[in-house]
């Protein structure tokens, strides 16, 4: 921890100095007052798209929290967001929500169904051996929850962050992301030391994952747009852009009677 906090103050460039090939500043940084930074906080929590994707930031990594516990007990310790291919922005989001979707609900159900064949016994753990029989299908189920641990984070982070390019508004949400996200992972592990039953804490985060699906559906179909170029003040488009841009408009003028 040490060294990190010396790679952070000698070794983290001033954002304001970063340039792209082209030349061009990524942003502009005006100074925020403490007060006015406080102002822009609250304003993250009066936008309606940030107040729906809590949920799906608070589900984030509750899988984590089901399968320590199952591993533990069942199990000894021996042993499409950027692709070029879709045009629209919205339309790779929405197809990569879709795709989480099948991922996670079929994960729950098989987490599910293998636990109905294996009941739980909490005074008695089974401990398994990873050369018994019922091993196989849990370490499927591991893999495939290993994955729905990215892949559901990265959606929920994708569709936030085009919300906006401003590197200051940007900072605020990472920060309120992680936030969330510490604070479900915090509920799902009172599920379990509230005495649950496995099949109830599975209920729990199976239903919070799956409102934060139907949540990061509705925020993709309505808010994800093609590009944030030239809405925001302090963000600066790529010179390419400009250049595009300049040209578009110039023809328009000409076009005009």
């Amino acid at each position: 921890m040490a060294m990190s906090f010396l790679v952070a103050l000698f070794g983290i460039v001033a954002p304001s100095t970063v340039r792209r090939r082209d030349g061009t500043a990524l942003a502009h940084y005006p100074h925020e007052a403490f007060w006015k930074e406080l102002k822009n906080q609250r304003r993250l929590f009066q936008d309606w798209r940030i107040l729906a994707m809590f949920v799906p930031m608070f589900a984030s990594e509750v899988p984590f929290i089901v399968l320590s516990s199952l591993n533990s007990l069942y199990f000894n310790i021996r042993l499409l967001l950027d692709s070029k291919k879709i045009a629209s922005r919205r339309t790779r989001g929405f197809v990569t929500v879709a795709t989480v979707s099948i991922i996670t609900i079929a994960a729950w159900i098989g987490i599910t169904v293998w636990l109905y064949r294996n009941p739980m016994d909490l005074l008695n753990p089974p401990l398994f051996d990873w050369t018994d029989g019922v091993f196989a299908g849990f370490f499927v189920l591991n893999l495939i929850f290993g994955m729905i641990m990215v892949i559901y984070q990265v959606t929920v982070q994708w569709i936030i962050a085009s919300f906006t390019n401003d590197p200051e508004k940007l900072a605020r949400l990472a920060g309120m992301v992680k936030g969330v996200l510490a604070g479900g992972v915090a509920a799902a592990f009172g599920t379990e030391a509230a005495g649950l039953t496995q099949l109830n804490v599975i209920a729990y985060n199976f239903s919070v994952q799956a409102v934060g699906l139907v949540l990061m559906a509705i925020v993709t179909w309505r808010c994800v747009t093609t590009t944030n170029y030239r809405k925001e003040e302090n963000f600066i488009p790529p010179a390419d852009t400009q250049v595009n841009q300049k040209r578009e408009k110039d023809n328009a003028m000409r076009q005009e009677p």
